[in-house]
């Protein structure tokens, strides 16, 4: 982007130029469109960075950090000010990451001059670590208990979270287990697994857990739960997305799961066939309805593209 052409543009095209030029990771399109002694500031006051070197090396230094990219909400233009209210979602090789945002630009002779920047609820994924274990159990009982109600009876719910469900260790320490967190607190949890074990908390194997083949054999999608307050907020799409990448990766060509009738709907909007349903049979008689989904995937899956 030229010079005479940038003091052209009226300030929300060039916002949109600097949000496009960020997207694209762009750094020299970006200093291009801020002035050469622009400030970015945390609102109200809080220095971020000044000048173009600041500014470029902060840039850099979070596109080298993640891929992010910045989805429009909602844009407002009065006189030389936009305001662009914003999610801004970020993916790296351990995770993601997706912050409210809202910022101020204001726009002299044709560059922005000033911006200052308000974030908001942030929601973060990141593998899960044996000290979350206490957090994500109580996450699973509430998610497994509220979630049940219209699929299971409450005594079959009752059962199947206090005999089956639960964390399995191995996944953590593969590092395949995944803990959601908004604002602090855990809203979701879910993995994948390179191993043979198909569901089931730590208290309900019995013996070695062997790898599977990537070649021959489906990566395991293991333990997914969702807090209630967080249901239907698309958290379980995205960690299943994470878990495909990172299974494509590893070299796997499909993914199986036993889901829950809760979870058969979101498996089967991602991709998921039926394979068959089955029963498990717990004490008091008590006998649960499963489903066996399998999807077939990419090895050496790319990162998930931004939304």
């Amino acid at each position: 982007m030229t010079a005479p052409v940038k003091a052209r543009l009226q300030p929300p095209t060039l916002v949109q130029a600097q949000l496009d030029a960020f997207n694209a990771h762009d750094v020299d399109a970006l200093l291009a469109i801020y002035a050469a002694d622009a400030s970015l500031f945390q609102h109200p006051d809080e220095l971020l960075a000044r000048g173009a070197e600041q500014i470029g090396a902060r840039f850099r230094a979070r596109f080298a950090a993640a891929r992010p990219r910045a989805r429009l909400l909602h844009r407002i233009a009065i006189g030389n000010h936009v305001i662009d209210q914003e999610i801004v979602d970020a993916w790296s090789d351990d995770g993601w990451s997706s912050t409210e945002l809202v910022a101020n630009y204001e726009v002299r002779d044709g560059r922005i001059a000033r911006a200052w920047f308000i974030s908001g609820s942030s929601t973060t994924l990141r593998p899960a670590r044996r000290a979350d274990i206490p957090r994500l159990e109580a996450l699973i009982r509430r998610s497994a208990l509220a979630l049940s109600a219209g699929y299971y009876s409450a005594a079959q719910a009752a059962a199947v979270t206090e005999h089956v469900f639960g964390v399995d260790t191995q996944l953590i320490d593969d590092q395949s287990y995944f803990i959601v967190e908004r604002d602090g607190a855990a809203v979701a949890c879910g993995g994948w697994s390179r191993r043979r074990t198909l569901f089931g908390a730590d208290r309900s194997k019995t013996g070695p857990d062997p790898l599977l083949d990537p070649e021959h054999e489906a990566a395991r999608i293991r333990a997914f739960f969702v807090a209630p307050e967080a249901a239907r907020q698309g958290l379980g799409r995205r960690l299943l997305a994470h878990c495909e990448q990172q299974a494509g990766a590893a070299g796997f060509h499909a993914l199986e799961l036993a889901g829950t009738m809760p979870g058969v709907p979101l498996y089967l909007a991602c991709g998921f066939a039926m394979v068959e349903e089955f029963e498990i049979a717990l004490p008091g008689d008590i006998r649960v309805p499963l489903a066996r989904m399998r999807k077939a995937i990419a090895p050496h899956a790319p990162h998930i593209p931004a939304a």
